[in-house]
């Protein structure tokens, strides 16, 4: 069990949320569930990310902590590592993908690693190396998650842009960044 659930239920889960079950979404539900049995689930716990890359998602799919609601935060360090911590004592774990412990699967690695295409690693192949392998190709260690870091953002006051008249956060100043020219889009 993983989380939870079988093998084939966390397939399944996974193809429903993320669209198809990733490899590196099958790994990040390993290391949701190794997080879980060291910190315990009946504690408050928010997530860290260290990647934009599959592992929020498993995060999201699996604990209480997502993006939308202020308890997972993505540093983009690009690092496959999850850290999920006390809120309210700020102590908790880190895991991460550790290569060194994944060259004894050597499917794993090669594609974590991009050694090998997606033609010469078949999926299935890749997902019976992941279930395999389980915790073992994890490494975690306690940490302390830093008091500022781990202050949640509020929303803040509220005000109407004057040029497009959609409300939007005050601090940006009297128009929105879209209408001041730093939006990531242009009307058509």
């Amino acid at each position: 069990m993983i989380c939870g659930k079988t093998e084939k239920q966390l397939i399944h889960e996974i193809e429903s949320f993320h669209g198809f079950a990733a490899p590196g979404l099958l790994i990040g539900a390993f290391m949701v569930d190794l997080l879980y049995n060291h910190i315990g689930s009946s504690v408050e716990a928010d997530a860290v990310v260290e990647t934009r890359h599959c592992l929020p998602d498993a995060v999201q799919m699996l604990t209480p902590c997502t993006v939308g609601n202020g308890w997972l935060k993505i540093v983009d360090f690009d690092k496959f590592a999850i850290t999920m911590y006390d809120r309210f004592t700020l102590e908790g774990y880190r895991t991460w993908l550790d290569l060194d412990k994944t060259k004894s699967h050597p499917d794993i690695y090669n594609w974590f690693m991009g050694l090998v295409s997606k033609k010469d690693l078949p999926i299935e192949t890749l997902r019976r190396s992941i279930f395999a392998a389980g915790h073992s190709v994890l490494s975690i260690q306690g940490v302390n998650v830093e008091p500022d870091f781990a202050k949640r953002e509020k929303k803040g006051k509220i005000a109407v842009c004057k040029k497009c008249k959609e409300a939007y956060s005050a601090w940006q100043g009297d128009i929105c960044l879209a209408c001041s020219g730093k939006g990531y889009y242009s009307a058509i």
